[in-house]
């Protein structure tokens, strides 16, 4: 099964689309261009992501010249426009526009990665008899690279079940917020989705869509009043221990994404939100932190203050362990 390189960490571009914080106009091209000059070499977007593509496409049309479109990899996703169930498509019609409308906004001509995005909001059949055959069919065309589907775990392992007996398996799948400090339920699972034939195992979100976060979550985040709470606990026990809460859940997810030893076992890349040179940059040294550290079991034994803060938030984080958020929401 061959499979291209990529680099551990992907940049993602869903901060650029304005839903964390605001930035002023030279940030997108900052991110972007530190995260390649530093080895990261794929970046993921979305339309759902606000005008995330179109700031991306805009960016990289100013570094084309220094990092040529062959030199990385673009993914994005159909099917979700916007936070209602009304504003899913999946159709076949839909799904050929959406690719378009991305490459136009990307300023490419091919895109490496599409998903098909939160598949959960939507019957099965509109994803394995919709979507999915038209973005196959575009992968014939040479329009797209790779195909597969995002979210929750237990519909990715169903749908890459079904692919894998239709002899059309999925290339990728990515599930966010499944592998960090609250829900590590994504990486036991891995092996499964290679079963089934799938090359690339993403992971998404180690602060878990901001939740994480030294300023704590943004208001839209999902997480329970009393989850919320309990990282409100997290984060003040790791600064009375003098740890960067964000250093911290990042070696925690990296860790138990990357340090099993074994690349079938391991997750092919985790898609972190970066917005300005600085977090690209502290994004990368938790990575080299973690991995020349870890042992392999979610605690950096080779540095006592980050393994002693762990131990502490484990504790306060053990009511919520494995926890998610309803999906789709009821208010959908």
């Amino acid at each position: 099964m061959s499979k291209i390189t990529l680099s551990k960490l992907g940049l993602g571009a869903g901060p650029l689309g304005g839903n964390y914080d605001s930035f002023d106009s030279d940030t997108p091209v900052d991110t972007i261009k530190t995260a390649f000059e530093n080895g990261i070499n794929w970046l993921d977007t979305s339309p759902y992501y606000g005008n995330s593509e179109s700031v991306v496409g805009q960016a990289l049309e100013k570094i084309y010249k220094d990092h040529p479109r062959e030199s990385f990899y673009i993914s994005t996703k159909i099917g979700r426009y916007g936070y209602f169930k009304k504003d899913f498509d999946y159709s076949a019609k839909r799904t050929r526009m959406s690719v378009m409308s991305s490459l136009e906004k990307l300023k490419t001509s091919y895109l490496d990665f599409v998903y098909c995005h939160d598949v959960e909001f939507v019957d099965l059949d509109q994803v394995t008899d919709c979507a999915l055959p038209e973005l196959f069919k575009m992968k014939q065309e040479g329009i797209i690279k790779n195909v597969g589907i995002s979210y929750p775990l237990d519909i990715l392992l169903k749908i890459a079940e079904i692919q894998h007996k239709k002899g059309q398996p999925l290339d990728q799948v990515l599930s966010y917020c499944h592998a960090n400090l609250h829900n590590q339920q994504a990486i036991p699972i891995i092996p499964k989705f290679r079963s089934y034939g799938v090359k690339y195992v993403f992971m998404a979100s180690p602060l878990s869509m901001g939740l994480l976060r030294s300023q704590g979550p943004p208001e839209w985040h999902p997480a329970s009043s009393e989850l919320k709470s309990a990282v409100t606990s997290c984060i003040e026990c790791m600064s009375a221990n003098n740890c960067d809460p964000v250093e911290v859940a990042m070696t925690y997810a990296f860790d138990i994404s990357f340090s099993s030893h074994d690349d079938y076992n391991n997750a092919d890349g985790y898609v972190v939100g970066m917005l300005g040179k600085d977090q690209v940059l502290s994004s990368l040294g938790a990575l080299t932190n973690t991995l020349k550290l870890s042992n392999g079991d979610g605690n950096n034994q080779f540095n006592p203050k980050i393994a002693a803060c762990l131990e502490q938030v484990k504790k306060i984080m053990a009511p919520f362990q494995d926890y998610t958020w309803e999906s789709p929401p009821a208010d959908a």
